[in-house]
């Protein structure tokens, strides 16, 4: 019976954990791209702060409210994002973010047209006070469209939570796909193609182990990314660098606080677009996603030849190992 009992915890709170993730944007969408990719579309180049949802090619798909809560800002004419909604949620201290929109509906749609009116095409922000336009999960609030930097209609949907540090607000856009309601049925193929150093390229292989030059301190960039299905590229969440069985160098997509949008160049190296992501596994800056850098501390402890581990894992628990070793040149 005392079995019986613990099971059916476990169940009550597997299934409680379910109903409290957030729906995705689009009804039996699926994801197209995913958080802490590189874009280098508009001014400059930057983070993918969302993850993004198919709107099946369509404008004027429908666009659903995640969970309950009300509408804290609407942006217009957004040269990034477009026609956006902010929703906060009072149950989960979350705000989540729809953006590229077409059109708002209802009450939104008379505001925002109101505004453009007076606006033209420039951007505009809209407050509104607490609680005074309620959504409710599933509510639909928007359609889908490619306005801002879109090249083709989709939702793109975030994740973020305001702290504070002493009198400062920090926005922090979390991945997403931590906290939707979403299985990803397709087939994967998490894997690392070449590594770059000193200038010169070298194909990676799971099965062998692949000899890497430096001179004074290793400087690798690695070219990785994860198919889905036929025609869906993401990043991979998080890529380590192990040297001498020790843990050198780390980046987790996790999370990306909202000023440091522009500083994807501190992650990405060069050759990277919105389809070819070359990661840098060193850095002189720290960011949010950079969880370890010890370069500094084992630059001079490197022998002439030095085992190392190449790893990547994605958020569903595929983790793909490379051996290398990285050799000082003479």
């Amino acid at each position: 019976m005392k079995k019986l009992f613990i099971i059916l915890i476990i169940l009550f709170s597997f299934v409680l954990s379910f109903s409290q993730r957030f729906l995705p944007p689009v009804k039996d969408s699926y994801l197209t791209s995913s958080f802490g990719e590189y874009r280098d579309t508009g001014d400059k180049p930057h983070f993918h702060l969302g993850i993004d949802f198919s709107s099946f090619s369509r404008i004027g798909y429908p666009v659903n409210a995640a969970a309950d809560g009300y509408v804290y800002k609407i942006w217009l004419n957004h040269k990034v994002y477009g026609n956006t909604i902010f929703l906060y949620h009072p149950d989960y201290d979350l705000i989540t973010v729809y953006a590229h929109l077409n059109s708002f509906k209802g009450i939104l749609s008379e505001i925002a047209n109101s505004v453009i009116s007076e606006v033209g095409n420039t951007f505009a922000e809209v407050k509104f006070p607490e609680d005074e336009i309620r959504v409710s999960k599933g509510e639909e609030i928007a359609y889908s469209g490619k306005s801002g930097e879109a090249e083709v209609p989709h939702v793109h949907f975030e994740v973020r939570e305001l702290r504070k540090s002493g009198n400062e607000e920090i926005e922090i856009v979390r991945d997403a796909l931590e906290f939707v309601d979403y299985i990803e049925m397709r087939p994967r193929k998490l894997e690392a193609l070449e590594i770059r150093s000193n200038n010169r390229t070298f194909k990676l292989l799971e099965d062998q182990i692949t000899e890497i030059p430096f001179a004074t301190l290793p400087k690798l960039e690695v070219k990785a990314d994860e198919k889905i299905g036929n025609n869906t590229k993401i990043i991979p969440r998080k890529i380590s660098l192990r040297v001498n069985d020790e843990l050198v160098y780390e980046i987790e997509f996790d999370a990306i606080r909202a000023d440091e949008m522009y500083s994807a160049n501190t992650v990405f190296g060069y050759g990277s677009n919105i389809f070819t992501y070359w990661l840098k596994l060193y850095s002189s800056s720290f960011i949010t996603p950079i969880k370890v850098n010890r370069w500094n501390e084992i630059a001079f402890t490197l022998k002439d030849r030095n085992p190392a581990e190449l790893i990547l894992e994605d958020i569903w628990g595929s983790v793909k190992v490379y051996k290398l070793v990285l050799v000082k040149e003479m």
